[in-house]
């Protein structure tokens, strides 16, 4: 496609000699071969990113002129945004594992307990990226200075605004923790099985999980680890919650599936015993799934 006339078409400004639209034009082939470079998984349409771009593109200076209408934008992390602001999974994972995950460190010099840092993730999480009834925030980004940057600002001021509002920290009591935790069987046969094959159990499901695609492994951590709802989470995919809760539905029962599949490959077991440990491992399939990612 010709990236120029897409690209004026969209933002509030006109290029009337031929010799500029030219230049426009090569220069935003290079903007969008950088922009793709580092995330060749990530499938943004070139006409979503120059929308994005032409959004955040003020008209050329006199003195700059085309040449210099992109020359302090970094394209890698505008190219990142602009997909997370479409909501691509690839692109929300990508901005987790790279911005999201590194939020403990940006924040170290403020000794936050793990709770507050926990609590600053999820808001800097549901601000930047969920889709309310206007665009995310991370939409908001602009190019103009790396992304790691604009990030850093925005964690510190999540983190100060928090701790202006909260006065005390936000902890599950003992009684609130054992909700989570399932009821025992009261069964010394099942308990022997349960801590006999413990850790064929284990590998089993971690090795179903990491079998997955990139993401159901983002849908479960998102509702294990972080927490989320799937009305949030379907906020942050901007989908209903219904179509999130079956993503999430289907994304459990794949990693039950492949872990019964793997137990029964590898444990040499008549089918009565194979019965009765699936039968005792059974009602701990999602608890250790969270388990096993929190640790991970």
């Amino acid at each position: 496609m010709e990236l120029a006339p897409t690209f004026l078409a969209r933002a509030d400004w006109h290029v009337a000699e031929a010799v500029e639209l030219e230049a426009l034009e090569g220069l935003l082939g290079q903007v969008w071969a950088e922009g793709c470079r580092p995330w060749p998984d990530i499938p943004l349409s070139p006409d979503a990113f120059l929308t994005f771009l032409a959004r955040h593109t003020p008209s050329p200076s006199v003195g700059a002129g085309i040449p210099g209408l992109f020359a302090q934008l970094t394209p890698g992390d505008l190219y990142l945004a602009c997909a997370c602001a479409e909501g691509i999974p690839a692109a929300l994972a990508a901005f987790e594992r790279r911005y999201i995950a590194g939020i403990p460190a940006t924040l170290a010099h403020m000794k936050l307990s793990e709770a507050m840092l926990d609590d600053v993730r999820q808001r800097v999480r549901e601000r930047l990226l969920v889709r309310t009834d206007r665009p995310p925030r991370i939409a908001e980004y602009s190019g103009r200075s790396p992304l790691a940057n604009w990030m850093r600002v925005v964690s510190v001021r999540t983190a100060l605004s928090l701790l202006r509002t909260v006065r005390e920290e936000d902890a599950l009591g003992d009684e609130a923790i054992l909700e989570f935790l399932p009821a025992s069987v009261g069964n010394p046969e099942t308990e022997a099985i349960q801590r006999r094959y413990q850790g064929e159990f284990r590998q089993a499901m971690e090795d179903a999980f990491a079998a997955l695609p990139s993401k159901p492994r983002y849908l479960l951590r998102l509702h294990f680890v972080d927490r989320l709802s799937t009305t949030k989470i379907g906020a942050l995919f901007n989908v209903n919650q219904s179509t999130a809760s079956r993503w999430l539905q289907s994304a459990q029962q794949d990693v039950h599936d492949e872990t019964r599949r793997l137990l029964k490959e590898r444990l040499d077991l008549s089918s009565q015993e194979f019965t009765s440990v699936l039968r005792s491992v059974e009602s701990e399939l999602d608890l250790s799934l969270s388990r096993i990612l929190t640790e991970a």
